[in-house]
């Protein structure tokens, strides 16, 4: 009982989901130790968030999303399939490829879950797809049968329920299985103290970028007089108008000025750790987020490898699954799949990529075709053919090969005449 009214809000203090009252956010986790208020809107506030979010968003984005067939000799890039049309050319009217898995990634790491639903043609085949809201669907598991049911509310305002064979689901980090964590509610802590961090400095330069202080007055003065002065002084010395203004003291005042907070090293050191909670959360190097204290050429290099290894293959590896499972039927599982290309990301400085391609072809790995076409030029006459260096030759026929060239036939010409 005692709980139960501890909880109750006060009778005018109603609230609802579009303009939840303070003891409603708070009783619901959003508010942090800071005292500040943490949700998606105010998290994107803070650089060190919006800049994480945005480069795995951007890193996922910019590579190309391909459908492959196998084949009897290997594989081959199918291009004429629904899903191949949907992922490289049009995911729907409103939205390109880059756009669609911009925004996928930006859901899933800001609400944790990114749900794709699916829209499906009459030959069976996919021939659109289209984002929900992640802060209004909810998967829910049928106990009966267990079945995952997806509850969201449409643009129009209309509550269905969507099976989920329907919906791609990509999640951040999760503890059941099925729904993942919000990052914004799990590193609540580091994110609220970096937006008081921006409100404090907001602050200050409001204030005219003037330190704290306070008004020497000889004698007593009554609360009303106090105010008087208080305020007439922050007129004529607080704002940034004011700033460096000289300020003329009469009737025996004297101000006293407080050190100012912004020299603080541990203030600063402060922020740089929020920064690096922030980026650390997220997976990214430090360097990406323009904290290059420590770097230096060849570390950088070294932590964009580990980038595409440790932060972005976990995330595309997922897509991956997720999508190839949902968009093919089983039978077409045994032949297609879908893979991201890597080449944009791997491509190191022309000298380099000069190399590896030299000795790509050398070893008949690529045609001249296949490297002109990771150079967006085109194809030429007998470029198809694969090429390999003379002085490589399989070992079943290297001892033929050798007595060949020595101008020697299968051991003719060894006999003594």
């Amino acid at each position: 009982m005692i709980f139960r009214n501890a909880l109750a809000p006060k009778a005018s203090d109603t609230t609802d989901l579009n303009n939840p009252a303070p003891w409603f956010l708070k009783m619901f986790g959003n508010e942090s130790s800071s005292g500040e208020r943490v949700t998606v809107n105010s998290a994107l506030g803070v650089p060190a968030v919006y800049a994480c979010v945005n480069i795995l968003a951007n890193g996922i984005a910019t590579l190309p999303f391909q459908t492959f067939k196998r084949t009897k000799t290997g594989r081959e890039r199918d291009k004429k399939h629904a899903v191949a049309k949907l992922l490289e050319q049009r995911p729907n009217p409103y939205q390109g490829p880059f756009k669609f898995k911009h925004l996928i990634e930006t859901h899933r790491n800001l609400w944790g879950n990114a749900y794709v639903n699916i829209e499906w043609g009459a030959d069976g085949r996919p021939k659109g797809l289209w984002l929900l809201n992640p802060a209004s669907t909810e998967p829910v598991v049928n106990v009966e049968n267990n079945e995952v049911w997806y509850h969201t509310v449409l643009p129009n305002g209309d509550n269905v329920k969507i099976w989920h064979g329907d919906i791609i689901h990509l999640t951040a980090l999760s503890t059941d299985g099925i729904k993942g964590k919000p990052p914004i509610q799990v590193i609540r802590e580091s994110i609220g103290s970096a937006q008081a961090a921006q409100k404090f400095k907001g602050k200050f330069y409001r204030n005219g970028a003037s330190t704290r202080g306070f008004l020497k007055i000889p004698g007593m003065l009554n609360p009303e007089a106090k105010e008087v002065v208080r305020r007439e002084w922050e007129k004529a010395n607080t704002g940034i108008n004011n700033a460096q203004r000289v300020a003329i003291l009469d009737a025996g005042l004297d101000y006293q000025s407080i050190s100012m907070p912004l020299k603080d090293a541990q203030f600063v050191e402060g922020m740089n750790f929020d920064k690096k909670e922030i980026a650390t959360f997220f997976n990214i190097p430090m360097h990406m987020v323009n904290e290059l204290d420590r770097a230096t050429h060849t570390n950088i290099e070294q932590q964009a490898i580990d980038f595409i290894r440790n932060t972005l293959s976990p995330i595309y590896t997922q897509y991956q699954e997720e999508f190839s499972y949902q968009l093919f039927s089983l039978r077409e599982q045994e032949r297609y799949y879908l893979k991201f290309n890597l080449e944009a990301l791997l491509r190191a400085d022309k000298k380099t990529q000069a190399e590896f391609y030299k000795i790509m072809l050398g070893e008949g790995v690529y045609s001249i075709n296949e490297v002109r076409d990771l150079e967006d030029r085109d194809a030429i006459e007998g470029g198809d053919k694969h090429r390999v260096d003379l002085n490589h030759v399989s070992l079943d026929i290297a001892d033929d090969y050798q007595l060949a060239r020595a101008g020697l036939k299968g051991g003719e010409g060894n006999g003594e005449e």
